[in-house]
């Protein structure tokens, strides 16, 4: 057992170590911006001065935006779009979009078109925070602006902001939530995640293993959580079917299992339903309303990061709004991160939501 702890504590500071390090690579949620960024954001200018001012200073119904969506496989997508192109109808702007279906190249083909037609911003939902920067310098040499809505992109991408969940305090939110439910018990997790190279699942389950950790060493003195298993289920509930039932074939033990994802939280709670296993405890995030009702029912489901959809896309189109009427915005926006459990569920459950 002292062996198993002291293995433990090792895998738990390499991942707090990695977590505190910064870089995209490391669980940072998004590029901050420099000191530089925010002082001038604080004397009231914008951080993204240099971007593209084409199409700023015009009205909204002057735009015309174009809408990157990384993907449009899964719920969270869906509702992400049809809200933005809500939005946009009843402000009177023209919004046309396209889904990259997961390709860096097919979202540069994309973005592309829009600039051929007559696009003045952009918003991109990067497929790849590194492999997504091409498009936005794409836009800059047409003198496009454009926005980066909820998942991150380099540093080294030009944008005039970026607006997002801050990943890594819902991760800690939600890991809290866990060191709690199974406090005195030794945690092995089993981890669901997207896609390789994503900085928001990266940002997620580096503060899921910080919020344990911190929950334990407060309690207890010390910790004892260990990733038995990793699977990868692609953002949706099908793909995150098939990995957490491997997960479940390597790693019987494991007694918790944190997805990336809501829809991949669900795939895994129907991988433990087939083999008996409601023992085990699942969160997720995003904040889907069977993810809530389950929540609230009190099932295996514990919580899951508050990460709506339609938060995030009113909240690029607010965004664009101030930018395009000449105010200043700031480089990186966060929505407010909270954690849905069964203590606060009611408060957030709609059964009649959009997602």
């Amino acid at each position: 057992m002292k062996k198993l702890l002291a293995l433990s504590m090792v895998v738990c500071l390499i991942c707090l170590t990695l977590a505190a390090c910064g870089g995209v690579s490391t669980g940072e949620p998004a590029p901050t911006p420099s000191a530089t960024d925010q002082a001038s954001s604080s004397n009231g200018e914008s951080a993204a001065a240099s971007a593209p001012a084409a199409s700023a200073n015009k009205s909204l119904s002057e735009q015309k935006i174009g809408l990157s969506m990384q993907t449009l496989n899964g719920a969270y997508f869906s509702a992400q779009e049809e809200t933005f192109k809500k939005l946009c109808a009843e402000k009177g702007i023209e919004c046309i979009t396209a889904d990259a279906n997961g390709d860096t190249n097919q979202q540069l083909a994309d973005v592309e078109n829009f600039i051929t037609q007559g696009c003045t911003i952009v918003v991109i939902n990067p497929v790849h925070p590194e492999g997504s920067i091409e498009a936005t310098r794409k836009c800059t040499e047409a003198g496009v602006a454009v926005f980066i809505m909820d998942n991150s992109i380099s540093p080294d991408a030009d944008y005039v902001s970026m607006i997002q969940s801050d990943n890594y305090t819902l991760g800690t939110l939600v890991g809290a939530d866990i060191g709690e439910k199974l406090s005195g018990t030794p945690i092995k997790l089993g981890m669901l995640s997207g896609n390789t190279g994503n900085t928001l699942g990266v940002a997620r389950r580096m503060g899921t293993l910080a919020g344990i950790v911190e929950y334990q060493l407060e309690k207890n003195g010390e910790s004892n959580v260990v990733i038995v298993a990793q699977g990868w289920g692609g953002w949706n509930q099908a793909d995150g079917q098939k990995a957490a039932e491997n997960m479940l074939m390597a790693a019987p033990e494991i007694n918790c299992i944190f997805a990336e994802n809501d829809d991949m939280a669900l795939g895994a709670r129907e991988a433990c339903l087939a083999i008996g296993r409601e023992d085990i405890v699942i969160c997720g995030a995003d904040g889907n309303k069977t993810m809530y009702g389950l929540i609230s029912e009190g099932s295996q489901m514990l919580s899951t990061g508050r990460n709506d959809p339609a938060e995030c896309a009113t909240k690029v189109l607010e965004t664009i709004e101030r930018w395009s009427s000449g105010e200043s915005v700031q480089k990186l926006v966060y929505l407010n991160p909270v954690s849905v459990n069964p203590k606060n569920v009611s408060l957030y459950y709609n059964p009649d939501s959009t997602f």
